[in-house]
């Protein structure tokens, strides 16, 4: 089935879920453009995302999970499929967490496999590599983390963006970061205005919205 096939199903599915958490039905989640744009200088990358709409982070269910949340599968040496070998998580590098925001107002990024007790609010990754700040002007939200937080040390690697919301796929993209042409004296201040790097913004493949083993591993989890 096509991703314009499974959108109808998605919206759908949406809807069925803000009625059972007792919210306001409103429009899919979906992913108007995104980047990863990396300052090798800096040894950061940029994170950018454009919603279709302005999200909400801090209003959860009962469940703990939030209205509408994103999380990023980092596969450092840049392959595709980014899900494959045995087990199922073994090629992933880190864990990009946007479903954590309601906690304390920043994102989470972390290992990928649990050693010892399962950390609070970590939806069954490991343990935490390091937390950024973010911004949301509109549906336009942006972060930036050191290469080392995620991972990597070329620069080059690739990813799945996924979006859920009250714990259900609503979007996903998959793509490669790219290097940033202009170097900024101090990217971690410059990259929240973006400036020329938004020419690096582009719409991206989608993937189909079946049921994700990521998300049901999140489920079990958490």
């Amino acid at each position: 089935m096509t991703f314009a096939q499974k959108l109808p199903v998605s919206i759908l599915g949406a809807a069925l879920i803000a009625l059972g958490t007792g919210q306001i039905a409103q429009a899919v989640l979906l992913v108007e453009s995104e980047s990863a744009v990396v300052n090798l200088d800096a040894k950061e990358v940029l994170f950018t995302i454009d919603f279709n709409r302005v999200p909400d982070f801090f209003t959860v269910d009962q469940a703990g999970r939030q209205a509408d949340s994103f999380q990023y599968y980092v596969e450092a040496d840049g392959e595709f499929p980014i899900f494959r070998g045995s087990p199922f998580f073994s090629e992933l590098e880190s864990i990009i967490r946007g479903e954590e925001i309601n906690v304390a107002g920043d994102i989470r990024i972390r290992d990928v496999f649990s050693v010892g007790p399962l950390e609070p609010n970590s939806g069954g990754w490991g343990k935490i590599r390091g937390s950024v700040p973010y911004s949301l002007d509109g549906t336009v939200l942006k972060f930036s983390a050191p290469l080392q937080f995620i991972g990597d040390s070329d620069g080059l690697f690739s990813y799945q963006l996924l979006l859920t919301e009250f714990g259900g796929s609503s979007d996903s993209v998959e793509n490669k970061s790219t290097i940033a042409s202009v170097a900024e004296p101090n990217f971690a201040l410059g990259a929240l205005t973006f400036g020329a790097l938004s020419v690096g913004l582009r719409r991206k493949r989608k993937h189909k919205l079946a049921p994700s083993p990521v998300n049901q591993y999140d489920s079990v989890k958490a």
